[in-house]
């Protein structure tokens, strides 16, 4: 499905300059043609992206004040065009919540990279608000900090010389740790320098032409800096770097002529939103993870298996593959537990969960299903493909005593394993973990230490 992108101004023709090039470049284009439609528009449409025009009333500004302060628009990227290219116009359209401003003649390759980052952008923050409202589901959500967070901006200029104007004029805009650098050193480990920038201010060209842009795309491309925000300062170079910068993953380009005012603008409203990404993304992977994880051993649990099992029902359907799902269970677990006592069998669970994670594939799911039963999902197998798994699992725990405690010979261990693998078999992930079951009961009842598929226990 293509975006969906809404245009609004008051005169047709930039209405029509506008669509026309969107349409080709596959756009699906909503247009408005008074400011008082965008609202309602906008909340019936919901488009990825709105395009405000100044048109003649110029009521762009107060739309656009409209848009971000409803909660359910909020989050929509504004571009807002301007016939005029301004200092003053354009800190207009910041102040009032644009993400960027394009002004007029239309430059075609900017206009089209503007859009695609935006459009990037707002596909990057619906996922961040996906794991919020999936840790909302768990019952992790936590409260937003009400402290204001102190940012690092990393400054690489052309010389050393520009990088100290840049520093002096941005700090009396902005309170946040400023500090200048090297091309080298922002692509040095840049921990060993007092912690991974908030931001980086890259100057297009450094030693040569394009150098900015070519360590834009090597930020971005990092683990360390893939989150941080990035804006570019043009130098002045012809053609404009500006659709490169952007399409390399710049959240802004600043025009030619360093503009303190608007690059503290840009920067707090985007260090905003990274802190909130930032946030959201330690909440989602430290709650996620109490709520889905087995404290004990650190496999996923029974809660997480059975949403895993939901989405391998959906991906086999779709992709017409098989995929087997394994029931396990220690043999006279018990036994063990009132024989050495519990922390004795805790050491057990553990180094069994090890030993069959050692076996697996990172694509497999292993979860701890409850108490000393294992269940295990194998996407993609055939039947001799995980009766040999299955095989290699069992000889996995048995083969060798494991070690607990103080007990010099370790602890005999070994488990019995059911198994169903669809193709053939009625029913979806639920059903066969049903006959997985069936097949583990006879496995147990047939001597224990053993493999039994569905067919076997029939």
């Amino acid at each position: 499905m293509s975006e969906r992108i809404l245009i609004a101004d008051d005169l047709a023709t930039n209405r029509i300059v506008l669509k026309v090039k969107l349409t080709v470049a596959c756009y699906e284009v909503i247009q408005a043609d008074r400011c008082a439609d965008v609202v309602t528009l906008a909340r019936d449409t919901r488009p990825d992206l709105i395009i405000l025009g100044r048109g003649r009333n110029d009521c762009s500004l107060a739309t656009c004040r409209n848009l971000k302060a409803d909660p359910t628009l909020g989050s929509i990227p504004i571009i807002m065009v301007s016939d005029q290219d301004d200092q003053r116009t354009r800190l207009e359209a910041i102040m009032a919540g644009a993400d960027d401003v394009f002004s007029k003649p239309l430059n075609e390759a900017t206009l089209m990279a503007m859009v695609r980052s935006l459009i990037r952008a707002r596909g990057t923050d619906d996922e961040v608000l996906r794991r919020r409202d999936l840790s909302r589901d768990f019952g992790c959500a936590e409260a937003p900090a009400l402290f204001a967070r102190h940012a690092r901006i990393a400054l690489i200029a052309p010389d050393a010389e520009t990088g100290i104007y840049w520093r002096m004029h941005l700090a009396t805009e902005i309170r946040h740790k400023i500090d200048i650098m090297t091309q080298s050193q922002a692509l040095e480990d840049v921990s060993a320098l007092g912690g991974v920038p908030d931001a980086f201010v890259i100057a297009s060209t450094l030693s040569e032409t394009s150098d900015g842009l070519r360590l834009v795309s090597e930020l971005r491309s990092r683990q360390t800096t893939r989150h941080s925000v990035i804006v570019v300062q043009d130098c002045g170079e012809t053609p404009s770097p500006s659709s490169m910068a952007l399409d390399l993953g710049a959240h802004a380009v600043l025009r030619p002529g360093f503009d303190a005012r608007e690059l503290a603008l840009r920067l707090t409203r985007l260090l905003a939103r990274k802190f909130e990404g930032d946030d959201l993304r330690a909440s989602f992977n430290t709650s996620l993870a109490l709520a889905v994880r087995d404290p004990l051993t650190g496999l996923h649990n029974r809660r997480f298996a059975q949403s895993y099992l939901d989405r391998l029902e959906r991906e086999a359907r779709q992709k017409d593959q098989s995929y087997a799902i394994m029931l396990l269970d220690l043999d006279r677990f018990k036994s063990i537990n009132d024989r050495f006592g519990h922390p004795i069998g805790d050491e057990v669970l553990v180094e069994v969960a090890r030993r069959l994670k050692e076996k697996l594939r990172d694509l497999d799911l292993l979860a701890r299903y409850g108490g000393e039963e294992f269940l295990i999902a194998l996407p993609g197998v055939t039947r001799l493909q995980a009766q040999a798994m299955a095989e290699r699992l069992r000889r996995a725990v048995g083969d060798r005593p494991i070690g607990a405690g103080v007990l010099p010979k370790g602890i005999p261990v070994t488990i019995s394993i059911g198994v169903a693998v669809s193709g053939g078999l009625p029913g979806g992930t639920h059903e066969l973990l049903q006959l997985a079951d069936q097949a583990l009961y006879r496995a147990k009842a047939d001597g224990r230490n053993q493999v039994t598929f569905v067919s076997d226990a029939a």
